[in-house]
């Protein structure tokens, strides 16, 4: 008998049509087994492609840059000279919801205001030696952090981690911001430093939820405190073996706050007491508008790749808010913004055909979607199960004509990003019984299911939105050939984001937790699993490693093994993830399609970006 073909048909912002076998018994018969895919690289390395530009003009100055990098290697690179003035116009595609990071990990509409003890080096991502990626959602390796307001630390097993405090640094002072004029422009402490993380591990805090590991975390005085011999030294006492989950928060994802602004007004949630000691000073918020933003002129912080330079080059930063997607387009065809990120290839492809002057990144999707299920429920608590709707997936398919040969397979728990180059295992050295689950055995499935005590399949259903209505239109279409009946539980993005965040769906649901610190293990412990995963192992694997932190190679040797227990429990089932674009205007230099330069901070790339006035006047904006 002849292979029949079923076409589907999708709408909206994927692929038009995609083939698909039908779910006949006789062609289930006749399926042949596909292999799981060959990767071609160790770690898919993202691609950045060069702008084309206006050509250059004689009179930009050109200077040659020396760096090196941390095998020793010196790298040497010509750069333009930047220029001060200008407006950089920023998309985002979401509005505020909150001003005060203490109770949020992630308050992106304050992070050029506001700053952490540490950051990502710009001189070694793609402006500079090229080393790692500082464009993914990620947090960075030990040992690869510049200081920000933390010149230096050190760690005393073990139970002490103690930050040497940056001196000379002020809080912005804007004369017309009656929070801003309390703090003065005054010079920031290690008492600022002591204030804000007591206040974020007090009750209500996000890094007490994240993190209550200190050693008393009832009198926070205890465990977090101004060194008796040093003012600028900042002391935290941590339960032994829990150091390094506590640094990699108090570093990179924790806000130092203006103990005055907080002691008068109680908080930081209404935008005109925001003050910081960042780049920019707020300066006007329009709601589901804009957010405006000025250079600070008293910032600290001069360009590490011309020292003699002041930071930032802006004027001004203007964060456009513009939740829909073709709007956000227009913008940039139109030259009314500057950049965009996160868009897929259907997004970014016919933009980038129409203006070519336009700069390009395409990069991995720190956001991989994965199928979330009931593990503590039937059927979903057995392997045999798990294993069977993974295999019944035909993710090639997918990848090359869902996806147009535009996405990533093994990308979870580790994605495949330079960061994690010495975490992230390839998909030909992982067990067999883990390769199989990325190959299309249908029938090797159905005697799963039959094994298992499901013969005839079952009925289950899966809690998405509606962009994620098309794919999963073709994992039903995939889950029915082996007997699977999949209900679509389609919900508006605010119930859905309710629902997965208390875990209370009822079967199965789509997710895409972003793996920013694959170390964590959060995706496989019990408090935090969307697939509500009890299993000792994981749990040991996350204390091994939080004890062995400060041990990177053998730290590292446990998340690997990790990540081979968890792929072969099959405790989410992962899906080819579609590439990230990031497009942005020529005249946007210094920007290389670099949004995150910190763990958890998407917005502090403006403070180097800097607008070549003359390339945007020359093509008429």
């Amino acid at each position: 008998m002849k292979r029949k073909i079923v076409c589907v048909v999708v709408s909206g912002w994927m692929v038009a049509t995609l083939l698909l076998t039908s779910c006949g018994s006789e062609a289930v018969e006749e399926e042949k087994k596909v292999a799981p895919p060959k990767e071609t690289v160790e770690v898919p390395k993202e691609v950045v492609v060069p702008k084309e530009v206006v050509a250059p003009k004689e009179e930009a100055e050109m200077v040659k840059w020396t760096g090196k990098k941390l095998d020793g290697t010196v790298v040497e690179k010509m750069l333009e000279k930047p220029k001060y003035g200008g407006v950089y116009n920023y998309a985002r595609d979401v509005q505020p919801v909150q001003w005060d990071r203490r109770t949020r990990p992630i308050v992106w509409n304050t992070e050029p205001v506001m700053e952490e003890l540490l950051v990502k080096p710009w001189t070694r991502g793609a402006a500079g030696t090229e080393e790692w990626d500082v464009g993914h959602f990620a947090f960075a390796p030990l040992g690869t952090l510049d200081g920000l307001l933390g010149e230096s630390w050190e760690y005393q097993e073990p139970d002490t981690l103690t930050f040497h405090i940056r001196q000379g640094v002020h809080w912005a002072l804007d004369p017309t911001s009656e929070a801003s004029r309390l703090v003065g422009g005054r010079e920031l402490t290690g008492d600022d430093v002591v204030f804000s993380w007591r206040r974020s591990f007090s009750a209500g805090g996000w890094n007490r939820r994240a993190a209550p590991t200190l050693v008393d975390m009832e009198n926070l005085e205890n465990s977090i405190f101004l060194s008796p011999d040093d003012k600028w030294a900042v002391v935290i006492k941590v339960q032994a073996g829990q150091a390094g989950n506590v640094y990699q928060r108090v570093t990179e994802a924790s806000d130092i706050q203006p103990r005055d602004v907080i002691e008068k007004y109680g908080d930081m949630n209404d935008w005109k007491n925001v003050v910081g000691t960042g780049p920019f000073i707020l300066k006007d918020y329009v709601g589901a508008s804009a957010i405006t933003y000025v250079r600070n002129p008293n910032y600290w912080r001069h360009d590490p790749f011309f020292p003699e330079n002041q930071l930032p080059y802006v004027d001004t930063l203007k964060a456009l808010i513009i939740p829909d997607m073709s709007t956000r387009l227009a913008g940039i065809r139109t030259g009314k913004v500057d950049s965009l990120y996160r868009l897929t290839a259907e997004d970014a492809e016919p933009v980038l055909a129409t203006n070519p002057a336009l700069g390009r990144r395409i990069g991995f999707n720190s956001n991989p979607p994965r199928i979330a299920m009931r593990t503590d429920k039937k059927p979903f608590d057995d392997l045999q199960v798990r294993r069977a709707l993974a295999m019944a997936i035909n993710q090639q398919e997918i990848l090359d004509v869902f996806y147009e040969g535009q996405a990533a397979i093994n990308n979870f728990p580790t994605p495949p990003i330079p960061t994690f180059r010495d975490v992230y295992i390839p998909l030909d050295e992982l067990p067999e019984s883990v390769q199989e689950l990325f190959g299309y055995h249908p029938e090797k499935a159905r005697e799963l299911l039959a094994e298992a005590g499901y013969p005839d399949g079952f009925k289950t259903e899966i809690l998405i939105t509606a962009p994620w209505a098309d794919l999963f239109s073709i994992v039903k279409e995939y889950w029915a050939i082996i007997g699977v009946d999949l209900e679509l539980d389609v919900r508006d993005a605010s119930v859905f984001a309710g629902i997965s965040s208390r875990r209370t769906y009822s079967e199965t649901m789509i997710t895409t937790a972003t793996l920013i610190n694959p170390y964590l293990v959060r995706w496989g412990r019990s408090r935090t699993a969307p697939s509500m995963v009890n299993d000792p192992k994981l749990e040991e694997a996350f204390l091994a490693m939080d004890a062995a932190y400060f041990d990177p190679t053998l730290r590292d040797q446990l998340m690997k093994e990790a990540n081979r227990h968890a792929q072969e429990q099959v405790y989410e089932i992962m899906l080819p993830a579609p590439h990230n674009y990031t497009i942005w205007q020529p005249w946007l230099k210094g920007f290389y399609g670099t949004n995150y330069a910190s763990y958890l901070n998407s917005f502090l790339h403006p403070v180097y970006v800097w607008i070549d006035q003359d390339i945007k006047e020359a093509m008429g904006y």
